[in-house]
């Protein structure tokens, strides 16, 4: 679901990233696209990454609640089918009960910073396909 990947990668924090509200190099794998967005190509060559390409999980660093990669990276699929917001404020909101196109949160490698963002969403239709390998997915263990 949409609002418990929000959740999740807020992990109890109100700014724009779990640890404040700007991004840098060093905090989310983002900005590795070197035909659109190159700003962190310096950075990740340092670090011994490739170039044009994800990141292994767990290079950056974890979120409070031990969750890594929740900004950049892959865009994740959400459950939901993409709707827009409901005009008044809702506890746990489910998306529409059909639709053309799933949500997906996080950012990812290809993209900028400002998608990084834990409110940040896009939608995309779960059937098509790219080779870009900018999208993934979470799996959950309900305990």
């Amino acid at each position: 679901m949409e609002a418990e990947w929000e959740y999740a990668a807020r992990a109890g924090t109100q700014s724009a990233f779990f640890w404040g509200d700007t991004i840098d190099c060093e905090k989310a794998m983002y900005g590795n696209n070197s035909l659109k967005d190159n700003v962190c190509q310096l950075y990740i060559r340092s670090i011994g990454l490739g170039i044009d390409q994800p990141a292994p999980v767990k290079t950056y660093p974890s979120n409070p609640w031990g969750l890594y990669d929740m900004h950049g990276n892959v865009w994740e699929w959400c459950q939901d089918w993409y709707g827009e917001y409901p005009p008044t404020r809702e506890a746990d909101p489910q998306g529409p009960p059909s639709g053309r196109e799933k949500v997906m949160r996080g950012g990812s490698w290809f993209g900028s910073a400002k998608n990084c963002r834990s409110a940040s969403r896009l939608k995309w239709p779960p059937n098509s396909r790219t080779n870009l390998h900018v999208i993934g997915f979470r799996l959950v263990r309900e305990v």
